[in-house]
């Protein structure tokens, strides 16, 4: 007897651009409560994604979490909590030599996801010292928490090494914001591009140790859309950075997964001439993306194209449900690796009822 494909297995051949025996569905480990319905819909086939960093994350992170805070040399962090319109808020500061920068976030309380209420760069001043914590981070590797946690998950998912956003998008969603980020790059754009500059020198020193590591698949959580980094800006900043990592991680024998859930119509000439692996998170146009899987498909040939589940369809009934995972295998075309992925938010107390029937969906 064939013993069938595990989760793992089925993935990693999607991630390498090989038809799977089945085709996979997977959800971020976050969005994976624990239970009776998680233990059905796994024991239907659904896989894990989980991601951890094998080097301590750039001063400052955007997570806090456990192996991603690194010391910084010659600064103190200081974290404080405040209770603000019956919500707490947490206040990040960075202490240096230059001066302070702070950040105030606060948790959804339905998904717990980090919004920034205040960024750490409000003022031009401010770049230079986030300048000093990114040139005088301090990182610690993060391999001997990496393979256990591989180890640990086993055939039940994929572990993927998280690196930090690229230098662009570090400093449009964590540092300074869209709105102070763009105007500072075309009125006073020398402290950005230093910045900018300094992040990719210190981020390279990463993507040295993890093409030395274990891992397979490397994720880059960049959340591109066209609205907040159009064509100009994508070919400027993020192309040539995207084909200089590929290119190192290539040559280590490792895939690169960009997460890109936004609006790409207008950046599909460019990301087809880039050499990533595959569109992770891809949104469909049901959920605000303006790319049809066709049209998708055609613009990057040999790239893996890993669609989200749309979340305004996490609570449509069964029938609906099921036509839209048909109507997706049927675009996807029955020779295109690809997996379904629960890779953003899906709304709370759906996800019981939903994830066994997308794997009992897309299994036919």
């Amino acid at each position: 007897m064939i013993a069938k494909a595990t989760a793992r297995e089925c993935m990693m051949q999607v991630y390498r651009s090989q038809l799977p025996e089945r085709i996979p569905v997977a959800i971020y480990s976050r969005y994976l409560p624990r239970g009776s319905a998680e233990r059905l819909a796994r024991n239907l086939g659904l896989g894990i994604i989980d991601y951890f960093p094998l080097v301590s994350m750039l001063a400052p992170p955007w997570h806090m979490n456990a192996g991603y805070l690194s010391r910084v040399k010659g600064a103190d962090c200081n974290i404080a909590y405040a209770w603000e319109n019956n919500q707490l808020v947490e206040i990040r500061s960075f202490d240096t030599p230059l001066g302070t920068v702070s950040q105030r976030t606060r948790k959804d309380p339905a998904y717990g996801s980090d919004w920034v209420q205040k960024f750490y760069i409000s003022n031009v001043e401010d770049y230079k010292i986030v300048q000093y914590l990114v040139e005088n981070t301090i990182f610690h590797s993060n391999s001997n928490e990496f393979n256990a946690r591989q180890q640990d998950l086993a055939e039940d998912g994929v572990l993927l090494a998280r690196l930090d956003r690229s230098p662009y998008q570090k400093l449009l969603i964590e540092l300074a914001g869209a709105e102070r980020f763009m105007v500072d790059l075309q009125t006073n754009p020398e402290p950005v591009l230093a910045l900018l500059r300094a992040l990719e020198l210190r981020m390279e020193e990463v993507v040295d140790r993890v093409c030395e590591s274990k891992a397979e698949v490397v994720w880059l959580p960049d959340n591109i859309t066209s609205d907040m980094t159009p064509p100009t800006m994508f070919e400027k900043y993020c192309l040539p950075y995207y084909i200089k990592l590929a290119e190192e991680l290539h040559h280590s024998k490792k895939l690169l997964v960009v997460h890109m859930d936004g609006r790409l119509r207008a950046l599909k000439g460019a990301i087809a001439r880039s050499p990533i692996d595959a569109v992770e998170s891809f949104s469909l146009p049901v959920v605000g993306g303006n790319l049809e899987i066709a049209e998708a498909r055609s613009a990057w040939p040999g790239k893996v194209i890993l669609p989200n589940f749309p979340s305004p369809l996490a609570t449509a009934d069964e029938q609906t449900i099921r036509k839209f995972v048909e109507k997706l295998v049927e675009d996807m075309g029955a020779n295109t690796p690809f997996m379904l992925q629960v890779s953003e938010d899906i709304p709370p107390k759906s996800w019981q009822n939903l994830l066994p029937l997308l794997c009992r969906a897309i299994g036919g």
